[in-house]
Order: C-alpha cells, then sequence, then structure tokens
C-alpha cells in the first residue's frame, strides 16, 4: 500500500509540474498546509478517492490518470528512489523513515 502512495505522490509531484504550478499554490488552492501537501507527494497519507478526484481537477487530469501514469522522473528529494535496486528495501526504509519521523513528531 505504501507503494501505491509514493506512485501516487510522484505521479501529482509530476502533474504539478506539467500544469506549471507549485506545490506551495496547489496548497493554496485546496486548502491544504504546505505540510500536509508534501505528505502527499512524498507518499506519506493515503488519500480518499474523493480527495484524489479534488487534486486531479485541480490539476487538470483525470484521477485514473494519476494513478495510472509512469512518471519519468521524482521530485528532486524523491531522487534518492532511483538508487535502489530492490523496490522491497526501499519500502521497508521509508516505512521505518516514516514511522520514526512520526515518533519524533509526537514527543
Amino acid at each position: 500500500m505504501a507503494n501505491l502512495c509514493r506512485k501516487i505522490g510522484v505521479n501529482i509531484y509530476t502533474f504539478i509540474q506539467k500544469a506549471g504550478t507549485t506545490p506551495e499554490r496547489l496548497a493554496e488552492d485546496l486548502n491544504y498546509s504546505l505540510k500536509d501537501m508534501w505528505s502527499v507527494i512524498e507518499g506519506k497519507i493515503m488519500l480518499p478517492p474523493v480527495e484524489l478526484e479534488r487534486i486531479a481537477n485541480a490539476l487538470g487530469t483525470s484521477k485514473d490518470e494519476m494513478v495510472r501514469y509512469n512518471a519519468d522522473r521524482l521530485a528532486p528529494n524523491l531522487a534518492f528512489m532511483n538508487e535502489f535496486s530492490n523496490p522491497d528495501h526501499l519500502d521497508k526504509i521509508l516505512d521505518l523513515m516514516d514511522e520514526y519521523i512520526e515518533i519524533k513528531e509526537a514527543i
């Protein structure tokens, strides 16, 4: 599931660039905080279909295209994802990092 969230996040970032906008502007348009928008882009949040539809509409695409699209490049702060030859290892590491950050923020 986390891998799907990350793929959708990368696709959202790709469509942000194609639409000629920024994560900051999209966050403002959708009434998201910038932190929440980056959490979506980084794949940390599982979006309900209604929210995915809102984001797709704001970016001039469809929900299906947002899910199925295969981005050819990643957000600059996600470029490390290309360095892993085994995607399962990447998912495990990112899941551990996400859990660590959530714990740190809770403390």
